[in-house]
């Protein structure tokens, strides 16, 4: 079996065409076709099933898939270290995975004094409520605020991030403020979409409301913000970015959701020397975070 057909075998599981996968190896679809016929041939198993617009994983396919892009990553994170070993320790790009509003409204002001005497360290920031998925391994330093349960990643506690029910101004001077759960019942609520009822804010007021529906549901933490900002209703939010907003704090005596602040910072990253300067810039700009038990490692 030649390792470089590996390549071939995610692109073609990611791109579901012969044309869209040869792209990005840069080759024909002829080649991909090939590549892939003689992976199968040397794993003697069927990986994919054509049909009429493209093709599809088979359950084997399907099965080695999380097993090829481990591997994909190990060989990519090893190649990007050794070809920086003997480099400029602080040259390149450091890349993250953040939340959101942490990134925009902590992390980002927080970290323009490095940036100004670290000129050549890029920093490349996804921050999002989408986290990258850890399998892949391509982020250096993850911060979460959920622990993750798998990942080549050395995991530290940094503290805790407090959440609350906040409302503009306005808004609770037009509608009043609920004085119980029970009472965001009859509130115009800001809440997620289906597709992101997983996070521990959403699962967080389907506990304190069970069967609540939300007025409006929207896909980001800055877009709540935005909606709360500008009067339309109450959203769980970040007390970091809810309370220099002047949004006023609800319901204070309903049990609290403070979620754990993790930060990951990937086994073999780990000793770039950029990569260390940027994870103890992060430790400072968090340590209004911290709390008295710091956690792992």
């Amino acid at each position: 079996m030649d390792w470089n057909d590996l390549k071939f075998f995610l692109a073609l599981a990611n791109a579901g065409s012969l044309t869209a996968a040869s792209s990005q190896p840069g080759v024909s679809p002829s080649t991909v076709s090939r590549r892939i016929e003689a992976l199968e041939a040397g794993l003697k198993v069927k990986l994919f099933r054509p049909h009429r617009d493209g093709y599809n994983l088979t359950p084997a396919g399907r099965e080695l898939l999380p097993s090829a892009e481990r591997a994909e990553a190990q060989m990519r994170v090893f190649e990007r270290t050794a070809r920086e070993k003997d480099g400029n320790h602080l040259t390149g790009p450091v890349r993250l995975d953040v939340p959101e509003l942490l990134g925009q409204e902590v992390l980002l002001p927080g970290l323009a004094g490095f940036l100004q005497s670290h000129p050549d360290i890029r920093i490349e920031m996804h921050s999002s409520v989408h986290p990258l998925r850890l399998v892949t391994e391509q982020t250096d330093i993850v911060l979460r605020l959920v622990r993750p349960e798998r990942g080549n990643y050395r995991q530290r506690k940094l503290g805790h991030v407090a959440f609350g029910i906040y409302a503009a101004p306005g808004y609770a001077a037009r509608q009043g403020t609920p004085a119980s759960p029970a009472d965001l019942y009859r509130h115009r609520v800001i809440g997620w979409t289906e597709d992101l009822r997983y996070l521990v804010m959403a699962n967080w007021l389907e506990a304190l409301c069970p069967g609540l529906q939300p007025a409006l549901r929207l896909s980001s933490l800055g877009a709540q913000m935005a909606a709360v900002k500008h009067g339309l209703g109450l959203a769980v939010l970040p007390s970091f970015a809810a309370e220099p907003a002047g949004l006023v704090s609800l319901l204070p005596e309903a049990p609290r959701l403070i979620p754990e602040l993790w930060m990951l910072v990937h086994e073999q990253a780990a000793a770039l020397p950029r990569v260390r300067h940027v994870k103890d810039a992060l430790t400072t700009v968090l340590s209004p975070f911290k709390t008295c038990s710091s956690g792992d490692g």
